[in-house]
């Protein structure tokens, strides 16, 4: 197959790495899936080893024996000048596309829930991030390094908050809770009383608390727990108020602005939360529309590419990509 008007679009997160090639109509050709590529978290040096690979085999699945005319890369921990600097250097070495575009990873999470080429997106996985684009094509993205920079609402974030809720609800510092009984089990103690030993001794599982507790937390408010409900809102406050502080410095407090909500916080569509999310937003954005996104991130990141090249994302090329996804995305 030729490589002309061919994309490719690739999402590296903390977790997995995915990259997509596509066809100008928005037919995905060929798929790859590695480990986590956060630079943050490996180096740069094994960030570049990952995405060589993941680069390659997608463009090896697809057919393509050459460079695809645009990438976009979406990448976590692409947040500051510094990072996009030696991120785009590795691309260009990469030299897996003519034309490559590096933005942080909320950037697939927009293209892959917005109907359009503007619009703000709050992502809650890992850690916390939001930004947006204006309909003029300005853009913002607020710093996300976590709470030095303002953030809060992250699954990390989330769960060490309802290790502290419950621990104090054991303890009688807080009100009696349904999170004081569950958390224990959920991290694979008997007992709180085994927490002190775990952490002096480095075998406390602290990604279990961030993979763990945010399901658990919203099954208890679901079921009316008090404490639970209150850290609900509040994370639905703090994801609203973000939200509509980058609609109001873009000036888009008068459209029909659409919000995407991305990452593994929201999968659960709590209802409290988002019924939070969505009275904070139009409290000064009426005709705010929230939506979740219909794709994978890593589609998200194809449409960007596409845009890049001055392709429409329209609705054919939307249902083309549905109909044409791996099953690996399926789900």
């Amino acid at each position: 197959m030729t490589r002309e008007c061919i994309v490719l679009g690739v999402d590296g997160g903390n977790s997995k790495t995915m990259a997509l090639v596509s066809d100008p109509a928005g037919r995905l050709l060929g798929f790859a899936r590695a480990e986590g590529s956060n630079h943050e978290r490996l180096g740069f040096e094994a960030a570049e080893r990952i995405l060589r690979g993941v680069a390659t085999e997608a463009l090896r699945d697809a057919g393509i024996g050459g460079p695809a005319a645009g990438a976009f890369w979406a990448l976590a921990g692409a947040d500051t000048g510094s990072d996009f600097e030696q991120l785009g250097a590795i691309v260009e070495r990469l030299a897996v596309a003519e034309t490559n575009t590096v933005e942080n990873d909320l950037w697939a999470t927009l293209g892959a829930g917005l109907t359009r080429d503007w619009g703000v997106g709050v992502a809650c996985g890992a850690g916390f991030c939001a930004g947006g684009i204006a309909p003029d094509g300005r853009m913002l993205k607020f710093p996300s390094l976590g709470q030095a920079t303002g953030d809060w609402g992250g699954g990390e974030d989330i769960g060490m908050e309802v290790l502290r809720l419950a621990h104090r609800a054991h303890d009688g510092r807080g009100r009696p809770s349904r999170l004081g009984d569950r958390v224990p089990a959920a991290l694979g103690m008997a007992s709180f009383d085994e927490l002190p030993e775990r952490m002096r001794a480095g075998t406390f599982d602290w990604n279990a608390v961030r993979d763990r507790l945010p399901p658990l937390l919203f099954a208890a408010a679901d079921e009316g727990d008090v404490t639970a409900r209150g850290l609900v809102r509040r994370i639905g406050e703090e994801v609203g108020l973000t939200a509509a502080t980058i609609i109001r410095h873009l000036g888009l407090e008068g459209l029909d602005v659409e919000v995407v909500l991305g990452g593994s916080v929201f999968r659960g569509e709590n209802p409290l939360l988002l019924e939070t999310i969505v009275g904070s937003v139009r409290a000064s954005a009426p005709r705010a529309r929230i939506v979740r996104p219909a794709f994978h991130p890593v589609v998200g990141a194809v449409f960007q590419a596409l845009r890049r090249l001055g392709i429409e994302v329209d609705d054919g090329v939307r249902e083309n990509a549905r109909v044409t996804l791996p099953k690996d995305l399926t789900n």
